[in-house]
């Protein structure tokens, strides 16, 4: 429009459009002073957290580094979010356990979330999960393993043998007992155990059973996955499952029909010693039937022995089947059973073994650094930092394409002064590249 002197004046309300950054960078200061703690009081107790460790110039380097830190703490609760439903309170409770319990386990604090997801995926409450995401990063620190090898072998154990969460610290305890006192490891006894643990629960065999049967075979085969399948295998075979067999590519002749074939044929390999079905007609339990064969196996006359051999292991198993034998006849599969049943406490006193390594140390300084960024940067305040960022954008696109070649007013100084505040907080780029 023109004014008296007939110049042209652009209608924009510039004093409002200042008043208003104004007002929005007051809600900042309101933001950072919710605590009631000023802004050195906030950096003093969140440094309390790191323990007194002294990774001053570390800390320093890291700094810009403080909003991808709150991004990936934020990312897992979301998806946290997703599989649980409790209250705000219960999250932000939840959220306090899991910064203390990260430090002392040697995790990250995202990661811990992350795995607390995962299992409340899998049906587990909050808490459970919570309590199973402690357990899964113990075995994942002391055997070797990523965070999703660690559920899924845990899963696989709990439900194969009816094992409850407030006693799944049983099966890692397990596992590293005998993979400290065997020459195979944790990891690879978890592999095992994966493959295996469904069948042989199925065939009436324990935990205790299948990882002794299973440690005994891989000491002399040094292949515990492999020995897993075939455990998996003939446990299948002696209970005449050719259905199941076939649809896993086995190849099955007709002495597998049916579990009463079964039975015949080993009666008669072993001149009626070795029965698969107890006095009232129950199935044994796959342990004790080949620990009894075992025992009368070099009795046998080589025909019977290359017959027996192939009922029970088919005509790939045999080398497998053959070191099973001789695990049990050497007395090997015996004291691992022994081993596994007075395991109780192994995996706690690795973990602490472990957290005087370099790589627990290093860990620990992650969830003490995640949980400064956390103190310093909440989640929500570094949203309204981004969500600023991105209107005062909008705003400073709008007034320009208002005011065209015309934008002789001071909008540079306004739009130089809020670049420069957000690219100090370097927020949008670290979300960027988180």
């Amino acid at each position: 429009m023109a004014n008296n002197d007939g110049k042209i004046v652009l209608s924009i309300d510039i004093p409002k459009t200042v008043t208003q950054i104004n007002a929005d960078i007051k809600k900042v200061e309101k933001q950072l002073e919710k605590s009631g703690l000023s802004w050195t009081d906030k950096l003093k107790q969140a440094w309390k957290k790191f323990d007194g460790l002294g990774y001053t110039a570390a800390l320093v380097n890291q700094l810009k580094q403080m909003p991808k830190e709150v991004y990936k703490i934020d990312t897992a609760m979301t998806n946290l979010y997703k599989v649980t439903n409790e209250t705000n309170n219960k999250y932000t409770q939840f959220l306090d356990s899991a910064s203390n319990s990260a430090h002392n386990l040697g995790r990250t604090i995202s990661s811990l979330i992350e795995q607390t997801a995962n299992w409340a995926k899998l049906g587990f409450s909050l808490d459970e999960a919570e309590q199973l995401a402690k357990i899964s990063s113990i075995y994942a620190n002391i055997g070797d393993v990523d965070n999703a090898t660690a559920i899924s072998n845990m899963i696989t154990a709990m439900k194969a043998f009816n094992i409850e969460a407030a006693d799944s610290i049983t099966i890692v305890d397990k596992l590293h007992k005998l993979g400290n006192e065997y020459t195979t490891s944790v990891a690879d006894l978890g592999d095992g155990l994966s493959r295996s643990a469904s069948a042989l629960a199925t065939a009436g065999t324990d935990i205790n059973k299948t990882l002794a049967m299973l440690t005994g075979g891989t000491e002399i085969t040094q292949n515990a996955s492999e020995f897993g399948d075939f455990l998996k295998i003939s446990s299948m075979r002696i209970r005449g499952m050719k259905g199941e067999l076939e649809s896993l590519g086995e190849e099955v002749d007709e002495t597998v029909d049916s579990v009463s074939k079964v039975q015949t044929q080993i009666l008669n390999r072993t001149s009626g010693k070795v029965n698969i079905f107890d006095d009232v007609g129950n199935f044994r339990d796959y342990y004790d039937i080949m620990e009894d064969i075992s025992k009368v196996y070099d009795d046998l006359s080589a025909s019977d022995k290359s017959d027996l051999t192939e009922i029970l292991f088919g005509k790939q198993g045999g080398n497998q089947g053959a070191a099973l034998i001789q695990a049990f006849q050497s007395g090997e599969i015996q004291k691992a059973l022994k081993a596994t049943i007075n395991a109780e406490g192994s995996a706690m006193e690795a973990q602490e073994r472990w957290l005087e390594s370099l790589e627990a140390k290093t860990q620990q300084f992650e969830a003490a650094f995640q949980s400064l960024s956390s103190t310093v940067l909440d989640s929500d305040l570094l949203k309204w930092f981004v969500d600023f960022g991105t209107n005062s954008v909008q705003l400073l696109d709008s007034l320009i394409g208002k005011l065209g070649s015309l934008g002789t007013i001071e909008l540079a100084g306004i739009g130089y002064g809020i670049s420069e505040f957000i690219k100090n907080l370097d927020c949008q780029k670290a979300l960027k590249t988180a």
